[in-house]
């Protein structure tokens, strides 16, 4: 992974100058229970099938319609309500709040895992009346039939995103969801994606920075929270009477003297992603027949194509389509990374319109142009229309941006199609601009999602530290062609044993620690 260190460095420094004046400002903030606390998590999903995850059983499975599988819990695959996209989720065939349904879940080799964090998504392609909503995790380190031990009851709100659930460490062979209640229905059970990190042991010192650093987070937003909270309370609502003033007091006049000018930010042009800014593609899956017409570089030279008069540049446009794999990928001026919060996309290219692309990924990394590794920012609907279209998104710091599309055209109304698929020919698309979030606004949101970045670039290299601490360098091993051989230690006296009342227990060898595989 290619990491800025020099600004990494620079990061972490402010981190922790910004500690000590976090400590101040959450000084008046409510207290925290002491004790037993929530250990950062690991970034492996080792729940996932992906990952060595499987699901041992499941109380039954609605109609036996494999449809309904209690493997979609683990396929990475959530659905997606607006768009059908996505595996179907799990369901049970009858809604029991006595004799509870539930589902059991193992980890790779049956190994024993600290777990920290828990990541539900409640929808799944029945009616939301059926969602999961009161849900007992319960553990058991000897056999997946138990005994068992519940460590967390979690409610899941009933929308269709990832809820996250940090909790107390527990250590976990085998874990166990009991599903208490649902949103309204008699009928069956159902939820569509579960996921579980490892916690992450902070005695060590990577372990232990990463707490602090994500303890200096959470301290953030809750001052930002806090503050927002205080602006509001401070804004007469609309349709409310504002206060009167107290009996005594005299209201301040009106006076434009007292007035005072608010220095405007200099306009600058924002488009990051132009190539005329040092915006570059960097990666492109394919160009359509290899012609130079269709090309990435048309997405960032700001010349819109016009259907009427057949001006500008004719788009980029890929060579087939199968929804997930075409992408590109842009980066900025000198490789340097900008904490962004705005995409703006323009659909129209030289291409027919059943090719235009209606639904792309936005990813991000601050990684490799090529192997990142990414994450999913915003997931955007585009109108199929010849117009710029913005879309914006909770601000993130992104080295290089990646668009991957996952659905072309306005649709395939054929009954047995794929729905995303209108074009199996091509994915086409005219423009995109990417543009920086304003310093004059959410500065605060925007150093959050920084240090976000710095607290996952320690996590992904936390397994690899663990590595170096036990393999030495071979330059440490081997001595040097004109090395002095160094002189004989003198002889010893003998060793004469002493007689022990009982043997001495021998102990075996530690073990090297285990390195986990960072998610990619």
């Amino acid at each position: 992974m290619n990491i800025n260190w020099k600004q990494r460095a620079s990061d972490l420094g402010g981190a922790v100058l910004l500690a000590g004046a976090v400590a101040a400002m959450t000084a008046a903030l409510p207290a925290r229970a002491q004790g037993a606390r929530v250990l950062p998590a690991d970034l492996t999903n080792i729940a996932a099938a992906a990952n060595g995850g499987r699901v041992l059983s499941a109380t039954s499975t609605l109609d036996n319609d494999a449809t309904f599988k209690s493997d979609n819990l683990i396929d990475g695959q959530a659905y997606n309500p607006a768009t059908k996209a996505g595996s179907a989720g799990w369901s049970s065939n009858k809604f029991d709040p006595v004799n509870m349904d539930y589902v059991t879940i193992g980890f790779a080799g049956n190994e024993i895992k600290s777990i920290g964090k828990l990541v539900f998504n409640a929808a799944t392609s029945l009616n939301p009346e059926r969602w999961a909503k009161d849900i007992e995790v319960q553990v058991s380190t000897t056999s997946a039939e138990g005994p068992y031990r519940a460590i967390q009851q979690i409610t899941l709100k009933r929308t269709a995103d990832a809820q996250e659930f940090p909790i107390l460490s527990a250590d976990a062979r085998f874990v166990r969801l009991m599903f208490r209640s649902n949103w309204g229905s008699d009928r069956a059970v159902s939820l569509g994606e579960v996921e579980i990190y490892e916690a992450i042991d902070t005695t060590n010192p990577m372990g232990g920075v990463i707490a602090r650093l994500e303890s200096t987070i959470a301290d953030l937003k809750r001052y930002k929270t806090t503050q927002a909270e205080i602006q509001n309370s401070l804004v007469t609502r609309a349709g409310t009477t504002a206060p009167r003033p107290k009996a005594g007091v005299k209201p301040v006049a009106f006076d434009p003297k007292n007035l005072r000018p608010v220095q405007a930010a200099a306009p600058t042009n924002g488009n990051l992603a132009l190539a005329k800014n040092g915006g570059k593609i960097v990666d492109v899956t394919s160009i359509f027949d290899n012609d130079e017409k269709f090309a990435a570089a048309n997405l960032i030279d700001g010349q819109n194509y016009s259907p009427v008069d057949d001006k500008g540049s004719f788009g980029w446009s890929s060579q087939g389509f199968v929804p997930g794999r075409q992408y590109v990928t842009i980066g900025f001026r000198d490789d340097r990374s900008h904490v962004i919060n705005k995409v703006v996309i323009n659909p129209v290219s030289n291409q027919s319109s059943l090719r235009w692309a209606s639904r792309v990924e936005v990813q991000v990394t601050m990684g490799g142009p090529k192997d990142g590794p990414f994450r999913t920012v915003g997931t955007f609907n585009i109108r199929q229309q010849a117009v710029n279209q913005d879309f914006t998104m909770r601000p993130v710091e992104a080295k290089f941006v990646r668009f991957v599309f996952t659905a072309n055209g306005p649709g395939n109304p054929l009954p047995l199609g794929d729905p995303n698929v209108t074009s199996d020919r091509a994915v086409s698309l005219g423009e995109i601009e990417i543009y920086e979030q304003p310093a004059t606004t959410g500065d605060l949101e925007a150093l959050i999602g920084r240090f976000e970045g710095v607290l996952n670039d320690l996590k992904t290299l936390r397994p690899r530290a663990a590595t170096a601490d036990v393999e030495a360098p071979a330059e440490a091993v081997a001595a040097p062609a004109n090395a002095v051989a160094p002189k004989a230690a003198p002889k010893a006296a003998p060793f004469k044993p002493v007689a022990a009342k009982t043997p001495a227990r021998r102990t075996a060898p530690k073990a090297a620690p285990r390195v986990s595989k960072t998610s990619r």
